[in-house]
């Protein structure tokens, strides 16, 4: 059972994690949601739920999901060297959670 960190929800059942932005270098990006992005397991036939962080087409991404396109360059967060916050804004406070790219590279 994995809880994500962003929306509390578990992510084996979640059909979409919370609405978000993605902060990169002070400028706010749109998360893509899933079935947007073109990857390998959609490239014949969309798969009902994402792979990786199980949300339906249409959903947003995971927090840490591998399979979630950086809105800033378009590579997936896992060969993309942007590193980013994901913000939800919570009436007056924000609630964050950081999304480095594993092969990160400075």
């Amino acid at each position: 059972m994995a809880i994500c960190d962003l929306c509390g929800k578990e992510m084996e059942g979640a059909s979409s994690c919370r609405k978000s932005i993605i902060r990169i270098d002070g400028i706010d990006y749109t998360p893509l949601p899933f079935g947007k992005e073109d990857t390998v397991f959609i490239r014949k036939q969309l798969a009902a739920r994402c792979p990786e962080c199980n949300v339906l087409k249409g959903g947003l991404h995971h927090i840490g999901c591998g399979l979630e396109i950086c809105p800033k360059c378009g590579e997936k967060w896992l060969n993309c060297r942007c590193s980013g916050l994901k913000v939800v804004t919570l009436s007056d406070k924000e609630k964050k959670c950081k999304i480095i790219p594993f092969n990160k590279r400075r």
